[in-house]
């Protein structure tokens, strides 16, 4: 649920179904959402890109205000909480590659988003939620194990997110833990000096060399899977390993932890963000640890032809409101406006947005979460071999 107000407004520390549901609920003629894509460094942080974002989008909307005949002091007092931020330099320095801000006369709320999101603002009876929809649905956990000749790093990752585990010493250090004596290199060379420069006694030859690293590497590898086993325990999530393309053939044979992705990231990750390890991550794992979403694939590709699915709006709407959706999959910036009533099931479309719509792929969403139904915010809605995408489709419980 939401977090305690702030003195600066309502941080939304993070959104999910429930959050969103409770935004659905507020309701004001003069409701104002706010979407700008932020930045956590770099030149659009020196030149104050967001801040300028920002004005653009208060100016316009105070603007709009104006013309509604509202008095002054109304739109003075709505608009103050927002027109404050532009001057709070810690709160721009503090920002993630997302911000939302949602605004009435009784309540104000601030997100900063994970992921980028569009830029636009709305002023209408109700905030406009759909650039948040990908947050209704679930997240599978995993985690990303980085493994160097200099150390080891774990993380804990969604959809959104990751972070660093501290390992608070479980983990070796480096491979000097397991070997004070052989200098190190990823690539398979010739033969290692010792301490203090000394030659290395063993024989020289490329077959030598290659087993002694390799036993050196079995070593340094049962270190960290001892401690993996230790750390992760029962949680069973699944493990993505990175590291140098030598490296991987190696710990997967000393590894005992039995959700060890079978594919992992290669190459020297010494200097890299952990903001990139998790695109890479992200792109490698794509839909294959969301169990749950493939079931409902797979039932809707079994179901395909009956009346347990469709990917009409209208169809979608009528069983929204009775809650019969099980799964909605949604195309990423899918627009439909026009207006449902949802006691005579009336629908209107519009091929653009007039005034008094709404948004009808946000309410096909926000009733399939109301109901328990699953949202999935997809690229491409291509859920069937040899048939043209859809901008949505839903899988039906009855």
């Amino acid at each position: 649920m939401m977090t305690d107000q702030q003195p600066n407004g309502i941080n939304l520390e993070h959104v999910d179904k429930d959050i969103l549901l409770d935004l659905a609920m507020q309701t004001h003629a003069q409701s104002i959402s706010l979407f700008i894509p932020t930045h956590q460094r770099g030149k659009e942080v020196n030149e104050g890109q967001d801040i300028l974002a920002f004005k653009n989008h208060i100016q316009r909307i105070r603007q709009t205000l104006e013309a509604q005949s509202l008095r002054s002091n109304e739109i003075t007092s709505l608009m103050h909480p927002l027109e404050a931020l532009l001057n709070d330099t810690q709160f721009w320095r503090h920002q993630q590659q997302g911000l939302a801000v949602f605004r009435n006369s009784d309540f104000f709320a601030i997100f900063h988003s994970p992921i980028p999101l569009e830029n636009s603002s709305w002023l209408d009876a109700k905030f406009h939620l759909q650039p948040l929809l990908p947050f209704a649905q679930r997240s599978p956990v995993y985690c990303l194990l980085q493994i160097s000749k200099k150390g080891v790093s774990l993380f804990k990752a969604d959809t959104y997110t990751i972070a660093p585990l501290d390992l608070a010493g479980s983990m070796p250090s480096g491979l000097e833990d397991v070997t004070n004596y052989y200098d190190f290199d990823e690539e398979v060379q010739g033969r290692t000096n010792g301490r203090n420069g000394a030659m290395a006694m063993y024989a020289s030859n490329e077959d030598t060399d290659t087993k002694e690293k390799d036993h050196l590497l079995a070593d340094y590898f049962r270190l960290i899977n001892a401690a993996i086993i230790e750390m992760m325990g029962t949680q069973n999530l699944p493990l993505v390993l990175a590291s140098v393309a030598y490296f991987q053939p190696i710990y997967h044979n000393i590894n005992t932890y039995p959700n060890l992705h079978k594919e992992g990231l290669t190459g020297n990750f010494d200097h890299s963000q952990p903001e990139e390890l998790h695109q890479m991550a992200q792109k490698l794992l794509g839909d294959s640890i969301d169990q749950t979403k493939r079931r409902f694939i797979n039932q809707y590709q079994n179901s395909n032809g009956s009346e347990m699915v469709s990917s009409d709006a209208r169809a979608l709407l009528k069983a929204g409101v009775i809650g019969c959706i099980d799964a909605l999959f949604l195309k990423t910036e899918t627009s439909l406006w026009g207006y449902f009533d949802e006691i005579t099931l009336k629908t209107t479309i519009h091929d653009n947005r007039q005034d008094g719509d709404e948004s009808l792929v946000e309410k096909i969403a926000l009733l399939t979460l109301l109901h328990g139904g699953k949202l999935y915010v997809m690229d491409e809605v291509n859920l069937l071999e040899n048939q043209e995408p859809v901008n949505m489709a839903a899988l039906f419980r009855f």
